[in-house]
């Protein structure tokens, strides 16, 4: 029987998370009647998924949206993190999957939220959405009118359909939310977010705010430890906060990170961090620049040692 809800049981807040794919929001306004000329306005991005959140249960505005895009941003909005992903022409939206799929799987195993707005139409999502969904994630994809018809999308667009056939819900964004996100009339809208409680944004911030500092950000803040070497002890305990993460990804992350690493020299920015924070967490302190070195050479190891199997059941 799947968990009535995550982690950290937040349903009764209604906390709600939004995750973006700007490529597909923008793609999705240029087939409304009235296109935008040119970029949307993220600075409504807030106020448009938070009013798709209270048509869909939550108690409260967005808690946070994050932004994947290729597009630098020009301008700073609240409540808005943009994570910068490689142009879908270079590598077919691959670091996007991965990027977003991993936020998605962590929202739900760390119990943040109790439910997430999704805006994308990548069909690699599936694995995610479904592992998000055991762990008791509520998923509520974001469509337009179009979706509404979904004999004419499975036979138009099956992929698409696939997606939206996984989601718990799935919500559309109507004439007041284009009117807003494409030429920035943010009036139809008919709800002004309020903020979520400051007792519940504390404590939800407390759980995630070291997450997604930039990588060179955790040795600077304890000097002591700037040159420290690693040791075998130090390699024993890493070791074993990396054996720990590889064996609860699932089967299809673990081919994807495979794969990504396959053709590249580094780790993937959203597993750098993530482990970055697991193993300070286990070490009580920041790491040294040639400590977080020696822990990429061994997150490289522990992927690379043996291809994955593709088709291999997830243990559930």
């Amino acid at each position: 029987m799947r968990p009535a809800y995550g982690a950290g049981a937040r349903a009764e807040l209604g906390v709600a998370v939004a995750l973006i794919d700007e490529r597909y929001l923008l793609w999705l306004a240029k087939q409304q009647p009235n296109p935008p000329s040119e970029a949307l306005h993220r600075g409504l991005y807030q106020a448009v998924f938070s009013q798709l959140a209270r048509h869909c249960g939550a108690e409260a505005a967005v808690l946070r949206s994050y932004l994947y895009t290729d597009q630098q941003p020009v301008e700073l909005c609240d409540d808005l993190v943009v994570r910068m992903v490689p142009a879908h022409a270079s590598d077919g939206g691959a670091a996007l999957v991965r990027a977003l799929g991993l936020e998605l799987t962590q929202l739900a195993s760390r119990g943040g939220c109790a439910m997430a707005l999704l805006a994308s139409d990548d069909e690699r999502l599936i694995p995610y959405i479904d592992e998000a969904q055991w762990r008791g994630l509520k998923v509520v994809m974001v469509t337009d009118a179009s979706a509404q018809d979904f004999g004419l999308l499975m036979g138009q667009d099956p992929s698409w359909a696939r997606l939206l056939m996984q989601a718990d819900r799935r919500v559309s964004l109507n004439e007041a939310a284009w009117a807003a996100l494409s030429h920035g009339q943010s009036e139809g809208l008919g709800y002004v977010p309020n903020r979520a409680p400051p007792a519940d944004r504390r404590e939800f911030e407390r759980e995630s705010e070291h997450e997604h500092e930039p990588e060179h950000g955790f040795a600077l803040a304890d000097p002591a430890h700037a040159d420290q070497q690693p040791d075998g002890a130090w390699l024993e305990q890493v070791q074993q906060v990396i054996d720990e993460w590889w064996r609860e990804e699932t089967p299809h992350a673990r081919l994807d990170l495979y794969e990504e690493m396959q053709n590249s020299h580094g780790v993937p920015p959203e597993t750098d961090r993530h482990l970055l924070l697991r193993v300070r967490r286990g070490l009580g302190r920041t790491l040294s620049f040639p400590e977080k070195k020696a822990m990429r050479e061994m997150i490289r190891a522990a992927v690379l040692a043996q291809s994955p199997v593709a088709d291999e059941a997830v243990d559930l």
